[in-house]
């Protein structure tokens, strides 16, 4: 199966491992969901998936992103023996879906929407396990961005890093400034609800914590 392959995080005391005989593939290239699953300290295969469903005419944002990881999930060329975890984020306003910014103004416009409001982060997870079986979730975060004024938010725009955020910023970067506080999980809003993740993979025998034989 076609992949790139994520080194073992040659941490000094690995936190999980895997079942043994199991390939764990990640039908993502986010930089951040790597960075969970490193933390783990178990290898895996990132295998991201090309394209995605656009939103329909009436769908909730919840909906859409569960069915963007549902996508991800059945394009990704799951072979024998292998575990396979897709995920989706997307940012939402009263319900109304807010990608990535094509341009620092639409970034800004973006920004200047959140800024004084709640709005919701959403990450869709769907794993396939060797025997076909799947479990999803969708986790909802609320998040609280006080209000900014213009030339603040003009300033973190002009850093870049609004470019190719979904709702234009990053709490886990220079974004972080911006949120007073998330009620959920802040994995979620990173990207992947690892608590979540976890629970499943252990539930079904495949992740064990790295001191216990499997």
């Amino acid at each position: 199966m076609p992949g790139i392959w994520c080194r073992d995080w040659n941490v000094a005391s690995p936190l999980f491992t895997l079942k043994h005989g199991i390939s764990l593939v990640l039908a993502s290239g986010s930089p951040r969901r790597k960075e969970f699953l490193e933390s783990w300290g178990i290898p895996f295969t990132c295998r991201p998936v090309a394209g995605e469903p656009d939103p329909v005419a009436g769908e909730s944002a919840a909906a859409f992103v569960s069915r963007c990881a549902e996508y991800k999930l059945a394009h990704g060329q799951q072979g024998p023996c292998e575990l396979v975890i897709a995920a989706d984020t997307v940012v939402a306003l009263d319900d109304k879906i807010m990608g990535k910014p094509c341009d620092e103004n639409e970034a800004l416009s973006m920004l200047m929407s959140l800024s004084g409001h709640v709005h919701q982060v959403m990450t869709a997870t769907s794993i396939s396990f060797p025997d076909k079986t799947v479990a999803s979730t969708c986790s909802v975060c609320h998040v609280h961005m006080p209000d900014w004024d213009r030339e603040t938010l003009r300033a973190y725009v002009a850093t870049g890093e609004s470019m190719d955020k979904a709702g234009a910023y990053a709490i886990q970067g220079k974004g972080a400034f911006l949120i007073d506080r998330i009620d959920g999980s802040w994995s979620t809003v990173v990207g992947l609800p690892v608590s979540w993740l976890a629970r499943e993979l252990a539930a079904k025998g495949m992740l064990y914590p790295a001191q216990s034989s499997c």
